[in-house]
């Protein structure tokens, strides 16, 4: 299948896909083509939305300037909020440069906003607030979707719900129209390592059937 001449090998095994996949937060530096993560974002906005809203915008980051400051933003607030909450000095430092690391050495930062766009507005705000939890919802399709096609190109990603924790930041430090909310981050690259396999608990406990 191809939108822009770049073939995406789609699995005849959407189970396995679903099932063996990982996320990957160590990468190697081998370049990730522009045209194929825009390749896979297309199918991906293929996902469902309310009223065909598809309400998501994708920012693709490939400078390390970019990335950098991004992740250097996102940290301080972090640093700040986690010293709100007592933890300690030594603790935060570690998160705050663990996560810069994480997130300017990927090749790929996608940040993953919804817009307000195409959302039915209601007078009443309860019913507001259902369509804009619809759109929150219709992101995970979209990513899911976007996880499975990056799998299938040999490429890992992780994802990242930070920019959820401090939208402000996140529009100031990439200049983001200030309608736009940001929900995700999803690093993208070849693997350096393979993923964890993690324990689960038994889906059938999830299930229920009447």
């Amino acid at each position: 299948m191809s939108l822009h001449g770049t073939q995406i090998r789609l699995s005849t095994d959407v189970r396995a896909a679903v099932q063996e996949r990982r996320s990957i937060r160590s990468f190697r530096d081998d370049p990730v083509p522009s045209e194929l993560v825009r390749e896979l974002l297309v199918t991906a906005s293929w996902a469902p939305s309310p009223h065909n809203s598809q309400p998501w915008r994708f920012t693709v980051l490939t400078r390390r300037a970019d990335k950098q400051a991004l992740a250097v933003a996102m940290a301080y607030r972090m640093a700040a909020e986690l010293r709100v909450e007592g933890v300690d000095d030594l603790t935060i430092r570690r998160q705050a440069e663990r996560s810069c690391t994480r997130i300017s050495d990927a090749p790929i930062v996608i940040l993953c906003s919804l817009s307000p766009d195409g959302l039915a507005t209601h007078q009443e705000e309860r019913r507001s607030a259902l369509e804009w939890q619809m759109a929150v919802q219709s992101m995970g399709a979209a990513l899911q979707t976007l996880f499975l096609l990056a799998d299938q190109e040999g490429l890992g990603t992780c994802w990242m719900a930070a920019p959820m924790y401090c939208p402000d930041v996140v529009r100031s430090a990439l200049d983001l129209d200030p309608e736009l909310s940001p929900q995700a981050l999803v690093l993208m690259g070849y693997p350096a390592t393979a993923g964890k396999m993690r324990a689960r608990r038994s889906p059938e406990d999830a299930i229920d059937f009447r």
